[in-house]
């Protein structure tokens, strides 16, 4: 037991590059793009103000913008390893006055750039604006204002965008308690990839595949999960009737996982009874359940008394904690300023694929008033 508490503590500090990912967070290009029309429409009404448009013989005209995003599309992008190219539509209208006469008029803006998945504080990951290129006004009817407001109002989106668009949050992995040894961010045509390198040594590669639009898919490998568990149980220590659990391996396949569990009684002569647990992986009311339900026994030392795993592991509620951490590793609102938006990702289903658990949540632009 000693041995093996000691190899279930052992925490893995050093990378050797090049290093494969054990825990992978892949969020849809669809719902970074809802996340940027947010954003971008709370920049352009955060900082909507009168504008001076200078016209001959030294007078000006005042003009208002009111404008949103309409639509916000996203592409690869070579800017840098983890940007992506982003393709505005900004629609509204401008009003203006000048002295008793006034009018508005219907404006269109498309603008380019780039915005960049980047790490604050060693664990929040977000997206924020890299580069604004071109931005070009649409305007044919002016209202009758005779002069061209066109370099005004680009001007006015253009420093919307590129400088006023909050960060907008992807996942805070310091509030999902998972440990981090290094992480990287890379972009995947227009999906955002978020790769963990957890400190559970030598966890094998998880495998997750590129989420539909507007969905997140985080994966975590069977190994990593393992250790994960086992470091959990073994921090706990005798619990139950003076026995401690050992999860030593899990498998996941489709809705099933196989939990390979040793009890060890520490008192007295001592002895171990190995076991195998099936149960279910399950989403209810978007929230991850992993409830064990069937038990076989697969070997003992000499004079292993009869214990109940489930009552142990139920007490325990090593499975729960890990369910639960996976719970909140999934992308969750997190405030901002009134201005601020984020994404928060619903639990859809939870599934075991090539050697990795997989949850997919669906994802939901949310604003700082929300």
């Amino acid at each position: 037991y000693e041995e093996q508490r000691i190899a279930a503590l052992t925490v893995a500090s050093s990378v050797e590059n090049p290093w494969e990912a054990d825990l992978v967070f892949a969020v849809g290009g669809g719902a970074l793009a809802k996340a940027v029309d947010a954003a971008a429409t709370s920049a352009l009404v955060e900082k909507s103000k009168p504008l001076s448009l200078e016209l001959p013989l030294g007078t000006s005209a005042k003009l208002v913008p009111s404008l949103k995003v309409t639509r916000a599309k996203l592409s690869p992008a070579d800017a840098c390893e983890s940007c992506l190219h982003f393709d505005i539509e900004v629609e509204g209208r401008v009003d203006w006055t000048l002295g008793a006469l006034g009018g508005s008029f219907p404006a269109g803006v498309e603008v380019g750039g780039a915005v960049e998945l980047g790490v604050e504080n060693g664990t929040r990951v977000v997206a924020r604006p890299y580069r604004v290129g071109k931005v070009v006004m649409k305007a044919q009817d002016l209202g009758g204002l005779r002069a061209n407001p066109s370099s005004i109002v680009q001007d006015f989106v253009r420093k919307a965008v590129g400088e006023a668009l909050p960060p907008i949050p992807i996942v805070d992995l310091a509030a999902t308690g998972l440990p981090i040894r290094d992480m990287r961010l890379k972009t995947d045509k227009d999906t955002a990839r978020i790769e963990v390198l957890t400190n559970v040594p030598g966890a094998r590669p998880a495998t997750v595949g590129i989420p539909d639009s507007e969905m997140i898919l985080l994966g975590i490998s069977e190994t990593a999960l393992a250790g994960l568990l086992r470091r959990s149980a073994f921090e706990q220590g005798p619990v139950y009737m003076d026995t401690a659990i050992d999860p030593q391996a899990i498998s996941v396949a489709g809705n099933v996982f196989k939990l390979n569990l040793r009890l060890w009684r520490l008192v007295g002569t001592g002895w171990w009874r190995d076991y195998e647990i099936a149960g279910s992986l399950t989403v209810t009311d978007n929230k991850i359940a992993l409830t064990p339900t069937t038990v076989v026994e697969s070997g003992q030392s000499a004079g292993a008394e009869l214990v109940d795993p489930l009552a142990a592991l139920f007490e325990t509620q090593i499975l729960a904690g890990i369910a639960d951490s996976l719970q909140r590793s999934l992308p969750a609102a997190t405030k901002q300023n009134v201005a601020g938006v984020g994404l928060k990702a619903i639990a859809k289903e939870v599934r075991g694929e090539a050697g990795t658990l997989v949850i997919e949540g669906e994802v939901r632009v949310i604003t700082g008033k929300e």
